[in-house]
């Protein structure tokens, strides 16, 4: 295409409905659409040295990104902070979780593409940069976060996905981790040898911070209303679990537990009244659903996990990563896994589920017998024991560390 056809087809706007018609309207991943992407951004726009662009894979102000946004924020650094919203129905309910210093433009639109463009940085908790087609130019730079970590399933997906991730090396210029087993995870899939930066996880650092610990799990009493039970109790007495399984895509079917056998457990092992929490999977929340109760809460729109984690006193799961990050406050956790040959059968798993400190059940018996039986100073010992050899390096100062060297990219 000449430079004057372009030229026109620039001036003529033709590039901003192609943008939102291939991209907003019909949201599909388009070839039609990578291809007005390659024209318009393939030639470096200018750059702007504080600029900032975080995207997570539910388009929202969580995990990894949001407590690195957080720490830039709390220090006051010179920077522009750019996100973005899935779409125009979710913009309000998103714009409430972001702070006032951080700009959002809409998921897949013109806008988020410039964005992308202008930005020193990128900073990623899944494949997000790669997914689209938009070119990364010299002096940009793209750093991944990942969204699990020390997690027990094969990272992998579909055909167009794995694709994706096949671009993800020749783009991305820093992993973040956490772990000699992280980095050796990386190593075996997306990012064969892109530099780590050591740092452990943005998001776990509040495990490690007894004051915030306190804030968010008084935080969470107030959203689930458990200071208003009516039985005089401010809410801090109660035993609160969390039951958030992971997302199923093929075969492996989801089998629910039985959340009254649960709570009668829980309740017998600890002598506290039980609240659980019911968290599905950012995939299922629109067709995953029960009934609430008193003691039996819908946690699915809570916001991010991580602010959720330090207001809960027992971890129950199958699969799931979040576990694995709670897993560093020392609290019970309990894996209810039904599925568990047919699941690994179909995804995999890195290691066997033996090897975790957690109790494992395949029934609802199985289950009430690993509460019962439950020692914690077993249990702290063995989570020692499983982080030491997977070479985990989390000291709560991810954070601080991830800002000093974004201020080093952006000065050069």
């Amino acid at each position: 295409m000449s430079n004057k056809l372009t030229t026109y087809l620039v001036q003529g706007n033709l590039f901003r409905h192609g943008f939102d018609f291939f991209d907003r309207r019909l949201k599909i991943d388009s070839a039609v659409g990578w291809v007005f992407r390659k024209l318009y951004y393939g030639k470096p726009k200018k750059i702007k040295n504080n600029r900032i662009f975080v995207m997570s894979y539910d388009k929202d102000f969580s995990c990894n990104p949001r407590y690195i946004v957080e720490e830039l924020i709390r220090q006051k650094k010179d920077v522009e902070i750019i996100s973005v919203y899935d779409n125009e129905y979710t913009f309000a309910q998103t714009r409430r979780h972001y702070p006032p210093e951080v700009k959002l433009v809409e998921f897949r639109t013109k806008e988020m593409y410039d964005a992308m463009a202008t930005s020193k940085i990128w900073i990623d908790n899944a494949l997000n940069m790669v997914w689209y087609g938009m070119p990364k130019h010299k002096g940009q730079y793209y750093l991944n976060t990942w969204h699990g970590s020390l997690g027990i399933k094969r990272l992998g997906g579909n055909r167009k996905w794995m694709n994706r991730a096949a671009k993800a090396n020749d783009v991305t210029d820093y992993c973040i981790t956490n772990s000699t087993f992280e980095e050796g995870v990386f190593r075996e899939t997306f990012w064969k040898d892109v530099p780590f930066l050591k740092f452990g996880h943005a998001r776990n650092d509040i495990f490690f911070n007894e004051e915030r610990m306190k804030e968010k799990r008084n935080e969470v009493i107030r959203y689930f209303r458990l200071d208003q039970m009516g039985d005089g109790s401010d809410g801090s007495d109660k035993l609160i679990a969390l039951y958030a399984p992971t997302f199923r895509e093929n075969s492996s079917k989801f089998v629910p537990p039985d959340f009254e056998k649960i709570k009668a457990s829980l309740e017998k092992k600890f002598n506290k009244e039980c609240i659980i929490i019911v968290r599905a999977h950012n995939k299922d929340r629109e067709t995953w659903n029960f009934k609430e109760n008193e003691w039996l809460r819908d946690g699915s729109f809570f916001g991010d996990m991580q602010e959720l984690l330090p207001g809960i006193d027992v971890g129950i799961s199958d699969y799931s990563s979040w576990v694995y990050d709670f897993m560093l406050t020392n609290r019970p956790i309990f894996l209810y896994v039904p599925d568990l040959e047919l699941y690994d059968q179909e995804r995999g798993f890195y290691f066997p589920v033996e090897e975790t400190p957690f109790g494992i059940a395949k029934s609802m018996d199985e289950l009430d017998k690993c509460i019962q039986s439950f020692n914690d100073t077993d249990y702290r010992a063995g989570v020692k024991k499983f982080l030491d050899d997977k070479g985990c390096y989390e000291e709560g100062k991810a954070c601080e560390r991830i800002v000093n060297e974004l201020e080093k990219l952006m000065k050069e």
